[in-house]
């Protein structure tokens, strides 16, 4: 009651109804027992619960009881609604969201004015568009008599907005629906019972006469960063109100009444907005910016995107915009950045042109949906502004360029469409115009597409039945309902949300029950809400279905629909059922048919006993079985077999067919032959024999595929060898086969027996088996017996030797393996073939012809000793041969490849001059150069093969010249220094005046096997001893003084060469010709030699002059016949090494020769 009060003070014009109104009801009220009002709660409970569609409701009643609605009006004279001038010129009505606004409806009545008066039930229905009705409005006209009318008035205030606004027409559409009916029983005439009047309804209307400083909806201006920000000043926007207006008397402009451009570098918005008390806003955005610019509250209104479908905002505009400014309409959000296509949503008022004439206002039309749409990263685009919350502002945007009077804006309406809960669905079905015609066992399925009409997700449900009650039995269902629900088929089904104006299918599905008699059912599918608001009913579709006469018949089998597996040429039992479906008696003939040749079925009673055709009444059934037989070669595979029924006349419908499949599999079997030709037989065992010398045997195989289907096999091959010989003792060569043929198909394929040399001697097994590649399980094997008998066989090593040699180079030596690979132990007789220029022996043999006795697979080590004759190059081959001593016809051989002087010819030592020495007081140096020619670094030693040279003078390379590195390029030369020095009585004794001489220079590689050799000559020249004349003819007294004391230094060498030989009488024959082979070089030592102490000389070299010096006449003294005592040695020649006395010297050979053993062993 206190809302109702509330309602009454509100609506003054009428605030005495509603008073009066209310002391009724009051009194009523008091008068109802409590049970009374509690029954009138619930009714009307029940009332706001249903809300029927909007439908024109009929009448009857005589020619004279014809009731009309004769007019729809809107407003009064004081509250008019809002009008709007269509592109044709027609103006079109329309009302704001929630404005209330008086509605008159007038009710006439024909016939004549003298004619009984007469009053009727009428009733005024607001239909949302999508077709549900929103609210109704129900009165009783007074008595009306013929002729005259009825009006009756009501407030109506509309809380949902529809309308639409075409923008490239400005033609405005949509709207609600008033509905006004009258419904008087004894009206005969139905067609102005009804009358529609539908009134677009806009959003938001501002004349923009004024900027309101209430708290009544207006625009207010304001300057805000153009990044986003808080409002900082009051902005460029004024009220022009110069009476040139489009609607009302003023508008807005951007510029003051005193000025006559607008500002530079601006970014104002004129702000659709309103003054609040506080900053509550009434759940609208408060603004600071503006509350601080204007000192008191600004709420900026919202425009909640979420709540509507769509929304267009018109305005009326003229004016210019300097070049680089602009004029915009907007929605913004947020900090209102600009520059953010998720912040503002703006378009530039220049796109329509509007009119530079003063005055002269052109419709502006703006859909901000097709701007918002367009952003790239939307994730639903469709969504109206993305459900946010917006503020409508118009915007001046200029840079600080030349300005101009701007744009003048009046006229602001924003048009749009609420997003309302309601909705209607729309069923439309497949169902023929007279009704669905069927026959028992039959299945009638009746599609219907249901599409949702409302702006939402809706939830419905589904329900369907028909008047035959049998078959709505829920334990046996007839009728089931099939949609996007897959765990509900029932008659009453809840379909899944489908969205706004989506569709979905319901299917219903009618199962004729068999026998079912001639007859005709009523069929219905409806749809409910089937939300918490269940709001009723949304559509409903009926039909009929019409049961004829018919034969009809159907097969059913309990096997699955792969029957049967079956092997070729098997039999077996595939049961069926036979089904008189029909509504009349009769007899069917039977007959099976398969998909492959050969394969036969015989169709048997429950007796086993063969039949051809069956009688059947009515709606009975037999159970029968079909003997299938399978073809004796059978592929693998399916096979279809077909159980068809028939009548001998007249056709017959139903599942007169019954389809099975019988799977046959594969069968598998194979076999696996040997070829027994390369066989020994040993009084009927046969084996294969032979010796483990690689001379392999190749065992010919057979493998047969006796199946069903086609066929590859794995071969695989073991044996008992030992354990060194089972991988390489026995293989084939493919270890799985081709795709063999079924029934029969054939593959030839070797086992492989190598024979290994070394295998022992004995009988063994090899086992060949082959399977099943599509199936391991299945597998067949070959045994085949294997003699190895006794086997002689030898191996040499082969060695590469990787260094050069020196033509004339004292002997060295290298080992060769000698392996019996034979599975016995045996002996080898060895020997040796020779290049010419070489020289080569063994040094550890039996008997110097055999090794010693070798077991199987062990190893005897030959050493050969080996040399080349000086003037012998290039690659020298030396082979060994091995004999075997069980088989002399089993030979191997090996050996070696030797290269022997300079082979590449890449490192080089340059010709150099000849060295003539003539001076044994001072060294003779000669510089010799050594070139890198390989790209590459090389390590270089460099040697001297001194000859017989040293018989007359020493020679020697710098120790730091003795091995270097040889670079490329700039670092590939060296300059190695060789010095030589002579003794005094060597050139004095000279027996010409001149002696040539020559050494040979090794330059050796040791990176590479490369060796370079030079000739270098050396000529010594004789020293002349001047005599005085004047002593010719007497005695010379001093020569024979010197021939006395040179007698005495012979003797006590004699003496002392005595002494020497005896305590090295081993080393007397290497060194007796001391003269002409003088002592090993340094070569030797490159092969790890160790010199051997030389014997002192006996004599002068073999080339010494033949004319000596003048001796002393002094006669020499006699050598006493007793030796002195030994005196302990001190040595007088070079320091002795670190090491001590080289093995095999004596002190004196090292006072001696010790200079020269430290020079060829780089110790100097």
């Amino acid at each position: 009651m206190i809302k109702f009060d509330m309602f009454c003070d509100r609506h003054s014009s009428i605030t005495f109804m509603c008073r009066t109104f209310m002391a009724r009801m009051l009194m009523m009220m008091r008068r109802l027992s409590s049970i009374s009002l509690v029954t009138l709660l619930l009714l009307q409970t029940l009332a706001l619960n249903y809300v029927p569609e909007a439908e024109a409701v009929s009448a009857r009643g005589g020619a004279k009881d014809d009731f009309s609605i004769s007019s729809i009006e809107l407003g009064n004279t004081s509250f008019e609604p809002e009008t709007w001038i269509q592109p044709d010129g027609q103006i079109q009505e329309y009302l704001l969201q929630n404005d209330e606004v008086e509605v008159i409806i007038t009710v006439s009545k024909d016939g004549p004015i003298t004619g009984t008066q007469k009053q009727t039930d009428a009733k005024l229905e607001i239909v949302h568009p999508i077709g549900f009705v929103i609210e109704t409005f129900y009165w009783t006209t007074d008595l009306i008599a013929g002729g005259q009318g009825f009006e009756y008035s009501l407030l109506w205030n509309p809380q949902e907005a529809h309308s639409v606004l075409n923008t490239t027409t400005n033609e405005l559409t949509g709207g609600l629906i008033l509905r006004a009916s009258v419904n008087f029983t004894d009206d005969d005439r139905n067609d102005n019972d009804v009358m529609d009047k539908q009134v677009p309804i806009a959003i938001h209307k501002d004349t923009m006469d004024t900027e309101s400083t209430s708290t009544s909806l207006s625009f207010h201006p304001g300057t805000y960063p153009i990044g986003g920000g808080d409002a900082n000043a009051f902005g460029s926007w004024y009220i022009d109100e110069d009476g040139n207006s489009a609607v009302g008397d003023n508008h807005w402009r951007m510029i003051n009444q005193a000025g006559n451009t607008y500002p530079s570098s601006s970014f104002d918005r004129l702000v659709h907005s309103f003054y609040y008390p506080d900053s509550g806003c009434d759940g609208q955005a408060w603004d600071a910016g503006l509350t601080q610019t204007y000192q008191i509250n600004v709420c900026r209104q919202l425009f909640q995107s979420q709540e509507y479908i769509s929304t267009q905002v018109h305005l009326q505009a003229w004016g210019t915009m300097g070049a680089g400014d602009a004029a915009y309409l907007e929605f913004w959000n947020g900090n209102g950045n600009f520059t953010d296509p998720f912040q503002s949503v703006h378009w530039d008022v220049a796109e329509i042109n509007p009119s530079p004439i003063p005055g002269q206002w052109k419709n502006i039309s703006w859909d901000p949906q097709a701007v918002w749409s367009q952003n790239p990263l939307l994730i639903n685009p469709d969504l109206l502004l993305g459900g946010n919350s917006w503020t409508f502002s118009l915007v001046l945007r200029s840079d600080n360029s030349g300005a101009t009077q701007g744009m003048h804006f009046d006229d602001f309406i924003q048009f749009g469409v609420s997003k309302v809960d309601g909705y209607t669905l729309t069923a439309t079905c497949d169902n023929p115009v007279g009704g669905f015609e069927t026959v028992p066992n039959d299945l009638v399925s009746w599609k219907c597409l249901v599409t949702n009409n409302g702006y939402k997700n809706v939830q419905f449900r589904a329900q369907t039945n028909i008047t035959n009650a049998s078959w709505m039995d829920p334990v046996i269902p007839q009728l089931r309902l099939d949609t996007a629900n897959p765990n509900d088929n029932d008659f009453n089904v809840v379909i899944p949300p489908i969205g706004p104006s989506e569709t979905t299918e319901v299917w219903a599905n009618l199962s004729i029950p068999p026998g079912s008699d001639v007859q005709i059912q009523e069929w219905e599918i409806w749809f409910t809400d089937a939300s918490s608001a269940n709001s009723g009913e949304k559509a409903r579709v009926s039909t009929t279905v019409s049961i004829n006469s018919q034969y009809s018949v159907k097969l059913t089998s309990t096997a699955p629909q792969i029957a049967l597996n079956m092997n070729p040429g098997e039999s077996k039992l595939l049961p069926f059922t036979v089904f008189n479906t029909g509504n009349l008696d009769s007899t069917f003939q039977l007959q099976a048919t398969f998909s492959e040749d050969l394969w036969s079925g015989i169709v048997q009673d429950e007796l086993g006993n063969a039949i051809t055709s069956i009688f059947m009444l009515k709606g009975t059934s037999a159970n029968l079985n079909l003997l299938v037989s399978a073809e004796d070669r059978a592929l693998p595979g399916q096979v279809s077999v077909n159980i068809r029924a028939s009548r001998t006349s007249g056709d017959v419908v139903g599942d007169s067919l019954l389809t099975r499949t019988i799977d046959v599999p594969i069968y598998r079997d194979f076999e696996l032959e040997t070829s027994y030709s390369l066989f020994s037989n040993d009084d009927g065992r046969l084996y294969v024999e032979g010796f483990a010398n690689e001379e392999s045997k190749a065992i010919l195989m057979s493998l047969y595929n006796n199946g069903n289907d086609e066929e590859s096999y794995n071969i695989s091959v073991t044996n008992d060898f030992p354990l060194k010989y089972r991988q390489s003792g026995a293989y084939v060569d493919t270890v799985q086969s081709p795709l063999l043929d079924e029934w029969g198909g054939s593959w030839t394929f070797f086992l492989n027996l190598p024979m290994p040399i070394g295998m022992p001697e004995g009988f063994y097994e090899v086992v060949v088996t082959a399977t099943n590649v599509d199936d391991s399980s299945l597998s067949v094997s070959e045994v085949i017996p294997v003699e190895i008998q006794k086997t002689a066989s030898v191996q040499v090593e082969t060695d590469i030797s990787d260094q050069s040699y020196i033509p004339g180079d004292i002997a060295q030596a290298m080992t060769f393996e000698v392996t019996n690979f034979g599975n016995i132990p045996d002996k080898f007789e060895m020997s040796l073939n020779l290049p010419q220029g070489m020289n080569a022996q063994f040094t550890n043999l039996v008997d110097g012809r055999y090794t010693p006795t070798i077991d199987s697979g062990a190893s005897y080590n030959v050493t050969v000793e080996f040399s080349f004759d000086s003037g012998v190059s290039g690659n020298l081959q030396m082979v060994i041969v091995a004999r075997s001593d069980y088989d002399n016809s089993v030979i191997a051989s090996g050996g070696s490849t030797y290269s022997v002087g300079s082979s590449n010819q890449w490192l080089k030592i340059l010709p150099s001059q000849q060295v003539i020495i003539d001076n044994f007081e001072d060294e003779v140096v000669l510089e010799v150069t050594v070139r890198n020619q390989y790209s590459t670094a090389q390590s270089v030693s460099m040697d001297i093969d001194y000859g017989n040279s040293s018989s007359w003078y020493q020679s020697r390379i710098d120790s730091s010249d003795r091995q270097f590195v040889l670079g490329t390029g700039d670092d590939s030369i060296r300059v190695v220094t060789i010095r030589f020095e002579v003794t005094e009585d060597t050139l004095k004794s000279l027996e010409n005046p001149t002696f040539d001489s020559e050494i040979i220079l090794w330059a050796r590689s040791d990176t590479v096997s490369d060796a370079a050799q030079s000739t270098i000559q050396i000529q010594l020249r004789k020293i002349i001893i001047e005599t005085n004349d004047d002593t010719e003819s007497g005695f010379d007294f001093a020569g024979a003084a010197t021939w006395f004391g040179f007698i005495v230094i012979i003797a006590g060498g004699i003496f002392v060469t005595i002494r020497i030989l005896r305590s090295v009488e081993d080393d007397d024959d290497e060194y007796a010709n001391w003269g002409q082979e003088g002592y090993q070089d340094s070569l030797t030592s490159s092969y790890q030699s160790v010199i051997s102490a030389p014997t002192v000389p006996t004599g002068p070299p073999a080339s010494v002059p033949a004319a000596m010096p003048p001796q002393t006449t002094e006669a020499p003294k006699p050598v006493p016949d007793i030796m002195p005592q030994t005196q302990p040695v001190t040595p007088s020649g070079p320091p002795l090494p670190a090491t001590g006395l080289p093995d095999g010297w004596t002190m004196d050979q090292w006072n001696a020769y010790g200079e020269m053993w430290l020079s060829q062993n780089q110790q100097n």
